[in-house]
């Protein structure tokens, strides 16, 4: 039987998982796979805390020991943030040692470097983790799809996000008490920030679109926005109109420039990512062969997470002597212009109930080419009522426009909501431009 040894770097929510997992289900592994996997090392600020749970292996506070040492096979960084994350992988690369990584920030804003490091040796880089927890998100696309052409992947990659926008719909919450709900459940941090503004999904799909585009995304580049604004009013007139709202990211290729986005969008109650509730994530992948592939699961947690570590290791590990090229990328991504994209639009206008106001905002609309499918005005006891309206595809730039003229006008209170329709990936279509 092959022993393989791990250096594990970091002993927080997903670093215990590890330990755990390997703890309960090492002999599972070895019957399924001929490998004996042990920690040989942990390596932690807080030693009096791991000590606690940690009695079998040699601890340390210094990753170079880790990284270093001869006797450790794959090194595993498990502790976020940029540095010394990166100086960990790639220190661990450069003494020959495969490694395997959850932290999407990392690789999403500096991953070409790193998976450039990876390559022409037999040091290798797993990042399975870093996407959908446990969802295995990223092997399907090396592996499972690599004979396919990506139009498209589509995915809810947030379980924060989902949770509060899931407890919105169904209990009726606004958004400051579903996201107390998740905090109290633990799916939300204290500071919610990177969730609830969008930017753990725009590092999600960021890595994705690296993969399966071949191009080098530049993350802070990117539209992303977050659900903060979004209030039951809109889930419950989506409801009423046969769509769901949830927060996607999305990434396509269309002649040739990327279209990738985080943003929240209405989708068809038949959509096959509409049914993902609470904390699960869920991705789509259109390929030219097999047509849409879905994936659905936990997306974030420690044991999820600990198994695709785990999966990683595993795999690095039966092909320890085999020699990998580097991650193909070929060049920068050239991202698709709001004026090249198209799509249906719901807006929410609080307006005053007065005469001429609909005609007035309707003039905006024919004024920048906008055509509209719909409106919606019901009957409030309040100065201001919600006037709703649904667009047919239009240009984002000229909604972008409308929206900016409509904001000015004195009979308007608060700023325009407006969220975009998804319509494609319900039977393998992508309505590309």
């Amino acid at each position: 039987m092959k022993k393989v040894k791990i250096g594990l770097v970091g002993f927080g929510t997903i670093g215990s998982g590890v330990y755990n997992l390997l703890k309960k289900n090492s002999s599972l592994i070895s019957e399924r796979t001929g490998l004996d996997i042990s920690i040989a090392k942990i390596c932690d600020i807080r030693l009096d805390q791991v000590k606690k749970e940690v009695h079998d292996v040699a601890l340390t506070e210094k990753w170079e020991e880790v990284t270093g040492d001869k006797e450790i096979d794959i090194v595993v960084e498990l502790i976020g943030g940029i540095e010394p994350a990166r100086s960990i992988l790639t220190s661990a690369l450069k003494n020959g040692k495969s490694a395997v990584t959850a932290n999407k920030k990392l690789l999403a804003e500096t991953g070409f470097d790193i998976f450039q490091s990876a390559g022409g040796s037999r040091a290798k880089l797993g990042f399975e983790a870093s996407v959908a927890g446990g969802v295995p998100s990223i092997l399907t696309i090396r592996t499972g799809m690599v004979a396919n052409n990506i139009k498209s992947i589509m995915g809810i990659l947030n379980g924060t996000t989902n949770y509060i926008l899931t407890k919105m719909a169904e209990l009726g919450l606004p958004f400051d008490e579903a996201l107390k709900e998740a905090q109290k459940k633990g799916f939300a941090e204290a500071d919610p920030t990177f969730d609830i503004e969008g930017y753990d999904a725009g590092h999600k799909i960021s890595i994705l679109a690296m993969l399966a585009y071949n191009r080098r995304v530049d993350c802070k580049s990117l539209q992303i926005e977050g659900i903060t604004k979004i209030t039951p009013l809109d889930i419950a007139y989506a409801r009423d109109m046969g769509y769901v709202i949830k927060l996607l990211g999305i990434a396509r290729m269309v002649n040739g420039l990327l279209d990738i986005r985080v943003h929240p969008a209405m989708l068809p109650e038949k959509h096959p990512l509409a049914s993902a509730r609470n904390e699960f994530n869920a991705v789509l992948y259109d390929g030219d062969m097999t047509d849409p592939i879905i994936l659905f699961g936990k997306g974030a947690g420690s044991l999820p997470t600990a198994s695709a570590v785990v999966s990683d290791i595993v795999q690095l590990a039966e092909k320890s002597e085999i020699e990998e090229r580097p991650f193909l990328i070929t060049g920068d991504a050239v991202y698709l212009k709001p004026e090249q994209r198209r799509s249906k639009y719901y807006m929410r206008i609080h307006t005053e109930d007065s005469p001429g106001i609909l005609s007035i905002i309707s003039g905006v609309f024919g004024k920048f080419g906008i055509s509209i499918a719909s409106v919606i005005q019901k009957e409030v006891e309040s100065e201001y009522v919600p006037l709703i309206i649904m667009t047919h595809e239009a240009a984002e730039d000229k909604i972008i426009l409308a929206r900016k003229e409509i904001n000015n006008f004195d009979f308007i209170s608060g700023d325009v909501t407006m969220i975009r329709v998804e319509e494609s990936g319900i039977y393998g279509e992508n309505n590309e431009q």
